[in-house]
């Protein structure tokens, strides 16, 4: 799959990188007139063209969901906004289901709202502006949600299923089949972390599996069709520290991957160390040590289908790291800077500078 990589800064500017050479191809200056909260890359439905993702898709404290088409000379202007229906709703989160068709976006008053992006070209040559969902979700949930994401066919795939995983300040995490024509009839299962939610998406070779992340830094892995809980790590932060012997001071994030099936999860420090650590059914060992690429907290990470990662911090640096070794280790990386800081008053820690 041919994707690029972007990055949102603090300064609402996004800019897009070629994902092999990490070469700057794009810069929206203001991309939002408030924080960045979600951003993926997608196809153009109609395209018909499974293997390109022109589509950047970004998400805001603004209430606004923004599409870009990176194909156009003037792509810092968006070919679609959506707008949350309710005023002062945030949005939160966004996925893209079905082929580029429909998106769906999370709102800090607690619903799920659904957009129809088959007629952007039509739509972008009017206001460019839609307030008008598809439909809505609006019972799963009595807190902001955090993080909707759509189940993918498989790794480094634009398909998915119908199924769609929503995130909630209440401590819920909703599956629903959006193939059904009511919310009813949608909810397959619901399962209760009792805890606020930051972060949830599948797993498993069959993508059988959930897993939860909350602002408390607690980890829980589930059967999503059962709503069964596999397990409940609880507070990581010191078992982590204590078997990678370094300080974990968060949990970035978790990444199926679905070449060695294993789940991962990258946890890091405020002295932007990053230990990725192998998630199972009772345990999380370490794996690999990246060290030497950040200088504060790592906020974001990708990895590919060729074993390569690339994370970014707030230390305004992002950092390709090569794939992965037989036993733990400690990694050194060559590192490229991003233009604008994500942080001001850090610098990087080698490499180009700003």
């Amino acid at each position: 799959t041919r994707c690029p990589l972007s990055c949102a800064l603090s300064n609402q500017c996004v800019q897009t990188y070629d994902r092999e050479t990490l070469k700057k191809v794009h810069t929206i200056k203001q991309a939002h007139h408030k924080p960045i909260t979600d951003m993926t890359h997608a196809q153009m439905f109609s395209s018909g063209n499974t293997t390109e993702s022109p589509l950047l898709v970004t998400s805001s404290l603004d209430g606004l969901v923004k599409i870009f088409d990176l194909r156009m000379s003037d792509s810092a202007h968006p070919a679609m906004q959506l707008k949350l229906p309710q005023n002062g709703d945030e949005a939160l989160s966004v996925s893209i289901g079905y082929a580029g068709a429909l998106a769906a976006i999370g709102g800090s008053k607690g619903n799920i709202h659904f957009f129809d992006l088959r007629q952007m070209s039509a739509q972008s040559t009017m206001s460019g502006v839609t307030s008008t969902p598809l439909g809505s979700y609006v019972d799963a949930h009595s807190g902001e949600v955090t993080k909707v994401r759509f189940q993918k066919t498989k790794k480094d795939s634009n398909e998915t299923t119908s199924l769609l995983v929503s995130a909630s300040e209440d401590g819920l995490a909703c599956i629903h089949d959006t193939s059904q024509q009511s919310e009813e009839m949608a909810l397959k299962s619901v399962i209760n972390v009792q805890s606020p939610l930051r972060d949830v998406g599948f797993f498993g070779p069959s993508l059988e599996g959930i897993y939860c992340l909350t602002g408390s830094e607690t980890m829980s892995i589930w059967h999503h069709d059962s709503a069964q809980r596999i397990c409940d790590f609880g507070d990581v932060r010191n078992h982590l520290s204590v078997t990678a012997n370094l300080p974990i001071h968060y949990l970035v994030g978790c990444d199926w991957d679905g070449r060695s099936n294993q789940l991962n999860l990258f946890a890091g420090n405020n002295e932007g160390q990053c230990v990725i650590y192998q998630v199972d059914a009772a345990s999380i060992v370490p794996k690999r040590i990246l060290n030497g690429g950040h200088k504060a907290c790592i906020r974001g990470f990708v990895s590919s289908s060729n074993g390569s990662i690339i994370t970014a911090g707030e230390d305004s640096r992002m950092c390709e790291w090569e794939s992965d070794q037989t036993n733990i280790t400690q990694e050194e990386t060559r590192g490229k800077t991003m233009s604008q800081s994500i942080a001001s008053n850090s610098r990087p820690k080698s490499g180009g500078g700003v």
